[in-house]
């Protein structure tokens, strides 16, 4: 089986050393490596490529400088047409020893019939996370959930394998700059028919969790990530309910609970003006 990993990277050619040490040193190594690199400044772009040149089989892309999900695009555009997995992570991820040989094995312990049609994933560790994360599923108003009634409805991302052939037809959405991403595609997964198979076993750990690159105020009290992770869910919620799996009723009732607890949750963070920055960036106007 080879597994081509994607990453995203940007301002962290010290963790992105790191992310890379972890991967090259699994037990089973990847097929291809690709890192697309939205630093804007060429003096860590230059260190990104210092640190990528330590390592062969792995290529390094400059950014598109579009957001999170552009960025990944990027990086599959340049995955080996002979690819049989692809994983993207950050650069602040560095994958479990085991986690690849783990994954291949679990693959092979399938049914012969559901392989193609089955996307593995695991648990994404940190500092502040329960040893098992567990199996995660995307509630009504879009947030991440516990999921424990049958199959998994979201990949826990930078744990997850998904199959080369699956990519081929679908690709990030790049209406979506960063925040909830990772939900949309793997609703958009079940709709083409795959499975989501957790294992306890596959890890990964972030090394800088809530350390985003990001992280400046934008308006009032909100940082720029918030108001892209605010405005992901409401895209996602949108194209949840009118295209991916129509429902008007449950479209008309997310759109209310979603614009009155966003006011409520800005008033009380005397950030009102940022409901207007938040839609702006939304996309909704692509639905």
């Amino acid at each position: 089986m080879k597994i081509a990993v994607c990453i995203t990277t940007m301002n962290r050619p010290n963790e992105l050393a790191l992310c890379l040490n972890a991967l090259w040193n699994s037990t089973t190594t990847p097929y291809k490596v690709i890192i697309s690199d939205n630093s804007m400044e060429p003096e860590i772009q230059q260190k990104n490529k210092t640190v990528v040149q330590h390592y062969s089989d792995t290529l390094y892309l400059r950014g598109t400088y579009r957001g999170v999900s552009s960025n990944r695009n990027n990086a599959l555009s340049a995955v080996p047409s002979d690819a049989d997995w692809v994983i993207f992570i950050a650069d602040d991820i560095c994958v479990d020893p085991h986690m690849f040989e783990r994954a291949i094995n679990h693959y092979y312990d399938l049914p012969k019939e559901e392989r193609d049609k089955t996307i593995i994933t695991g648990d994404n560790r940190n500092e502040f996370s329960p040893p098992d994360i567990g199996p995660l599923g995307v509630n009504f108003k879009g947030y991440f959930c516990p999921w424990k009634p049958g199959l998994p409805q979201v990949v826990n991302l930078y744990a997850t394998l998904f199959p080369r052939a699956f990519l081929d037809q679908e690709q990030w959405d790049e209406n979506i700059f960063l925040g909830q991403e990772d939900i949309e595609l793997s609703l958009r997964a079940i709709r083409c028919g795959y499975t989501i198979a957790y294992y306890t076993d596959l890890k990964v750990t972030d090394i800088c969790f809530n350390k985003s690159t990001m992280g400046s105020t934008a308006k009032g009290t909100l940082t720029s990530y918030e108001i892209y992770v605010a405005a992901s869910r409401l895209y996602i919620g949108i194209k949840r309910y009118k295209h991916l799996f129509p429902n008007a009723l449950k479209l008309l009732m997310f759109t209310v609970t979603y614009y009155t607890h966003m006011a409520l949750y800005l008033f009380r963070r005397r950030s009102l003006s940022s409901l207007a920055d938040i839609i702006k960036v939304s996309n909704i106007n692509a639905l």
